[in-house]
């Protein structure tokens, strides 16, 4: 059987971790501010779609993360931006992380390897490559596309 593996890196979405602090104290609280080339959802699901129907994909492994490498505190001010209303980003620990992710349900070995894993993400979650772009031949959707598109979920 005839295989194409998608390897998106970290995702646009998971920006709605944040949703509940901001709602309630106008506040983003991460461990690390370090540039990341988030991935938007949608593109990630065309780029599925195009290797399901289209041939020349099959035994392929496809990178894919976004058009920019952005900070957890320049996402912030984009979001604090698209909202109109000042969003802070207070930097805590890797250990508090940790705690607050076991409160949230996740067990302790998947806390420690998300944490884990944004101290020192890797060089195809940092740097874009236009993956997206090249395959679904239009731009990669933004970080800012994505908060227009879910701006009345914060």
């Amino acid at each position: 059987m005839a295989w194409t593996r998608l390897e998106p890196q970290e995702f646009v979405s998971n920006a709605l971790t944040w949703r509940e602090s901001i709602r309630a104290e106008g506040v983003v609280r991460e461990p690390f501010d370090l540039p990341s080339a988030v991935v938007h959802e949608g593109d990630l699901g065309a780029v599925a779609a195009l290797a399901l129907t289209e041939d020349g994909h099959a035994g392929r492994a496809y990178n894919l993360n976004g058009p920019e490498a952005l900070t957890t505190s320049a996402r912030v001010a984009i979001l604090s931006a698209a909202l109109g209303r000042e969003i802070a980003f207070e930097q805590i620990g890797g250990k508090a992380a940790i705690e607050r992710m076991l409160r949230e349900g996740v067990s302790r070995a998947d806390a420690e390897y998300v944490v884990g894993w944004h101290a020192d993400p890797p060089a195809e979650a940092r740097i874009p490559e236009g993956t997206v772009e090249r395959l679904l031949r239009r731009p990669a959707r933004t970080f800012a596309d994505w908060v227009t598109e879910h701006q009345d979920r914060y």
